[in-house]
């Protein structure tokens, strides 16, 4: 799950301050060291004046007493002790004429609370002075005289540590000085590299106080215009995009679907479901809304299906899957991945709300509900015209709103038994996996490979429109999500560098338990795990915008990717794109589905990718069928394709078998 670290490397706050302080040190290591060594010089000088000055004193006053006589020889040792006494002499020797040694004092070399170190670092020369001594015109021996360097040794010491104080106050004054300074001038800085993570992350700030310093503020105020012109481009573009999609594909009254939406939605819900999968599509009829529109007006009308509208989301809004568009006049029509038997008993509730709101105002009846199961095999025009046919059959026997389905139930589950049948899933190992690769339109590499986990029970393959469904029924989606995650790491076929798309669940998205296990699961299997793209979708996004932002940074904490699937589904405001840190929108299938055929998606399409590139995102476009779709795609800029024509969905273990290394971005070819 490794990602590129944009904020890797030394920042430049960093970089200064060890200039700063390196600067600092040199400074104040080179000044101390130069004013010890100065203070050593002038103490090696001192020493030696004030060895010759007392050779040349002393060798004067005894010079008189230099005739040989006892007596006298004891007056010049007594002259000799007195100045040698005092402490600060070496070695005060007198020689006679013929070099030989008349009288010598010596004084060891010892210093007291001064380090060797230090000693041996700046050591003392003391130098011998010798000066003549002359009876008449006559010599009559030399007198040696060497400075005692103790004391100049505890002087220069004295000397070094009060440098050494003064020296670090100053420059921690001035480190701290410099500190300041640098604060002020990077502190905007890093408000403009906090400005520049927030547009990444598509978050549009702008800095308000502008600094002092001229450059800066050209930087700044620059800064901010790019931002305020990247931000109004994407709110016209949004704008367009918001204003297109109604204008085609929203009902104006209720805001749902328009009938050209419910085509290419159920449509695109076709490709995606598996030979075994049974959903659910309904009809729901108002009876009584012609004769109110003549009788009181078509604003009563508009209340009547709105109110229709309300009960029917109220009643069946539950169901995680469900769609509601609004057909022509009083029709609505509705879709599911439940099984007709699953939505029966929210059916008829939905039928009671109906008869309770009957009444004398409705004439014909408030309304009525029709049902019906099918399978990929159908197609649209079949199933209308048989739901057409039940509810003339329905409308022929006098019975008001009576909800019918042609599907003979023989065999049903009830929550309890999907319960169970979830919970053993869980701790199998009947699960398989299914992929197909995203590719690119500029290079025709994969951009990554979403996986589609097949769940096994009692020998047979579970439909996954029907698990999944009733897995958000029975708020257990999140432990599917876990087990195919599980499942995922114990995969070992994946070439280095390879991305993997995984689809996660409303619930999951906002479950903060699953944050605390998903973080714990990618610790322990990060060295397994390939590169990661949680799909969700937009639905699941839209429903708490700001959990999703709280999950996202989460996943981006990770090193994971994130993808909002379905796009474009809700028809809602692409506004709420703002401020969610993703890296890819694949859009909708039914927009992509008969691109040919369907010139008004082009401009949908345009909008999406305008908006996704105007931010940074990749836009993907899934359910690719025919090679004029996909011209189509690389004229409008799409980053990524997806779908029958790239490369048909395949079973993991058929791959494998083809090639060990079957993972691998370069591994797969366009329409191999």
């Amino acid at each position: 799950m490794s990602h590129t670290n944009t904020q890797a490397g030394l920042s430049l706050k960093a970089q200064l301050y060890a200039l700063v302080v390196g600067i600092a040190i040199v400074s104040f290591i080179g000044s101390s060291w130069i004013n010890i060594n100065t203070t050593r010089n002038y103490l090696n000088e001192q020493m030696e004046i004030h060895a010759q000055d007392t050779a040349t004193s002393l060798g004067l006053s005894i010079t008189p007493y230099l005739d040989g006589n006892s007596s006298n020889a004891v007056i010049i040792e007594t002259m000799i002790a007195a100045i040698f006494d005092s402490g600060y002499y070496e070695t005060i020797i007198l020689h006679d004429v013929d070099e030989d040694v008349v009288h010598q004092r010596a004084n060891p070399v010892s210093v007291d609370g001064v380090p060797d170190w230090f000693i041996d670092t700046f050591s003392l020369n003391s130098p011998l002075a010798v000066t003549e001594l002359n009876n008449g015109w006559n010599m009559a021996g030399t007198l040696s005289v060497k400075s005692h360097p103790g004391y100049s040794y505890f002087k220069l010491w004295k000397h070094g540590i009060n440098n050494f104080l003064s020296s670090f106050i100053i420059c921690l004054l001035s480190l701290f000085i410099a500190h300041l300074i640098l604060r002020a001038v990077l502190r905007p800085l890093a408000q403009v590299e906090q400005q520049a993570v927030s547009v990444g992350r598509k978050q549009f700030s702008l800095i308000d106080k502008l600094p002092m310093t001229r450059e800066l503020r050209t930087v700044i105020t620059a800064m901010n215009t790019m931002v305020t012109n990247i931000q109004i481009s994407f709110m016209q573009m949004s704008q367009h995009a918001d204003k297109l999609n109604k204008d085609l594909y929203v009902d104006p009254l209720t805001q749902l679907g328009n009938r050209r939406a419910f085509e290419s939605q159920f449509k695109a819900d076709l490709v995606e479901m598996e030979p075994k999968d049974l959903a659910t599509f309904g009809m729901i009829q108002l009876p009584s809304l012609k004769t109110i529109n003549i009788e009181q007006g078509y604003k009563s009308g508009d209340a009547y299906i709105c109110l229709v509208a309300q009960a029917i989301n109220e009643k069946l809004g539950i169901l995680s899957s469900f769609k509601l568009f609004r057909g022509a006049g009083g029709t609505f029509l509705f879709t599911t991945q439940d099984a007709a038997n699953n939505i029966m008993p929210l059916c008829e509730s939905l039928h009671y709300r109906f008869s309770a709101l009957n009444s004398t105002a409705y004439p014909q009846g408030f309304g009525e509900i029709i049902a019906t199961s099918y399978t990929k095999k159908d197609d649209l025009s079949s199933l209308l015209s048989k739901l057409d046919t039940l509810l003339t059959q329905e409308s022929s026997t006098g019975k008001d709103g009576v909800i019918y389905s042609d599907i003979e139930v023989k065999s049903t589950h009830g929550l309890r038994q999907w319960s169970s049948m979830i919970d053993d899933i869980a701790t199998s190992d009947n699960v398989k996996f299914m992929f197909q690769p995203v590719k690119s339109c500029e290079n025709n590499e994969v951009l990554y490979f979403e996986l589609f986990p097949q769940f096994v029970f009692n020998q047979e393959s579970i439909a996954n429109n029907q698990l999944y469904a009733m897995a958000e029924r029975l708020n257990k989606s999140t432990t599917l999500d876990k087990k195919t995650l599980k499942e995922l790491a114990k995969l070992s076929s994946f070439a280095s560098g390879v991305t993997v798309a995984i689809n996660l669940t409303h619930q999951s998205l906002h479950d903060v338990d699953f944050r605390q296990w998903l973080s714990q699961f990618h610790h322990d299997n990060q060295e397994t795990l390939p590169n990661i793209v949680f799909e969700v979708s937009e639905s699941a996004i839209l429903a708490s915008v700001e959990s999703s932002i709280d999950f996202i940074h989460f996943i981006k904490h990770l090193g994971c990717q994130i993808c909002i699937e379905h796009f474009g589904s809700n028809f809602t405001s692409f506004k709420y794109l703002k401020g969610l840190d993703i890296d890819y929108l694949k859009i909708d299938g039914a927009f992509i589905r008969d691109l040919d055929k369907h010139p008004e998606n082009r401009y949908f399409i345009q909008a999406v990718t305008q908006i996704g590139h105007s931010v940074g995102i990749k836009v993907l476009s899934p359910h690719v069928k025919y090679a004029e779709s996909l011209a189509i795609l690389n004229e409008l800029h799409c980053d990524g394709v997806q779908g029958d024509y790239i490369q048909q969905t395949m079973h993991l273990f058929e791959r494998e078998k083809e090639n060990n290394n079957f993972f691998s971005p370069s591994a797969l070819s366009l329409n191999d």
